[in-house]
């Protein structure tokens, strides 16, 4: 029984530490970065953590946080240590969009020749540049990217291409048109207010129709596509319909059959679940006493040896008696004091 029980907690503590490694390695904790600071008056909006960081358009690190203080934003830069080297120590960044309506990333701006040639190293601190050429870019891009976000630039384009094609090799009729037009409104401009009057009658009549006619228009537009959809698709109907009454029938007898069993699974697994979540909240404790404990561990197998203090008692307890069986009285809360110390001996 004891030796199941020690397998079983192997087990537990074996799966504990896969998820442990896997959300680390997720994380990026294994990948070694050297670490530089950046600071500078606004990030934006589309500038969010895991943003690329660029030199030369060659992907050199990533942004690992962004924080604020209210006035200026702080940016914590992952470089490569392979990349460093290349970098120089005076280099300015840019925020810049990857495209008019990507995330932004930040791109490092080396400085101008005859400039110090120390290269960056880690724990330095940048800062935004701030060139006449840097404040007119990001100018554009702020004042662009919502005006293009309105008329939609997959539109635009069409819109523009079609104008263009119509107008090659047209100018001369085009003017001549726009001499024909304006000859039109000249002469349609003394009818004016009797257009005017017309125009408002006819807005009169239709409020009045506008009134009573889309529910009308709509309840019949809605039964003649329904009724056109539920012709056309007759035979895929009538074969949908028998399949689920298929599965229907299929599904009850599985439910009959095995009802008590599933009843019964949900009846004996509550107990355990329950108990898990009582004390789902030692987990995270238990996940980090176990990253405490690593370095004891180490210590323990070191040099190919397990290295262990036993203490031996002079007195020995007598046996158990009949009335004296071990019981299982743990009812405590969760809590993380209920842990060993990592600075308890092994």
């Amino acid at each position: 029984m004891n030796r199941d029980r020690a397998l079983g907690l192997c087990f537990v503590v074996l799966l504990l530490a896969a998820l442990s490694m896997s959300v680390l390695a997720y994380r990026k904790a294994f990948t070694l970065v050297d670490w530089v600071t950046l600071r500078t008056d606004h990030t934006g909006l589309q500038l969010s953590q895991g943003s690329y960081v660029k030199l030369r358009g060659v992907l050199v690190g990533e942004v690992r946080s962004v924080s604020t203080d209210g006035g200026a934003a702080t940016l914590r830069l992952a470089l490569d240590p392979a990349q460093l080297g290349q970098i120089p120590a005076n280099v300015t960044a840019r925020l810049l969009p990857k495209t008019l309506f990507g995330e932004r990333y930040v791109d490092l701006v080396s400085p101008q020749a005859g400039s110090p040639a120390r290269h960056l190293e880690d724990g330095d601190t940048i800062q935004q540049d701030r060139t006449s050429v840097a404040i007119e870019l990001e100018k554009v891009f702020d004042d662009l990217l919502p005006l293009l976000r309105t008329v939609r630039p997959e539109k635009l384009a069409t819109t523009l291409n079609a104008l263009a094609s119509a107008l090659e090799g047209r100018g001369t009729r085009l003017g001549q048109n726009l001499v024909l037009v304006d000859d039109y409104f000249k002469a349609l401009n003394p009818k004016m207010p009797v257009i005017k009057a017309d125009i408002s009658g006819l807005a009169d009549l239709a409020s009045t129709y506008a009134v009573a006619a889309p529910d009308l228009v709509r309840a019949a537009t809605n039964l003649i596509t329904t009724n056109t959809t539920i012709v056309t698709k007759k035979d895929q109907l009538a074969g949908f319909l028998a399949g689920t009454a298929g599965f229907a029938n299929t599904t009850a007898d599985f439910l009959d059959a095995n009802g008590d069993r599933i009843i019964r699974v949900g009846q004996v697994g509550r107990p355990t679940m329950e108990l898990f979540a009582k004390y789902s909240p030692q987990y995270p404790c238990f996940t980090q006493a176990l990253v405490a404990w690593q370095p004891r561990i180490d210590d323990a197998f070191r040099d190919q040896r397990f290295h262990i203090t036993v203490e031996l008692s002079s007195s020995q307890r007598p046996g158990y008696r009949p009335g004296e069986e071990p019981r299982w009285g743990e009812h405590r809360p969760a809590a993380c004091n209920l842990l060993p110390s990592p600075h308890d001996q092994l």
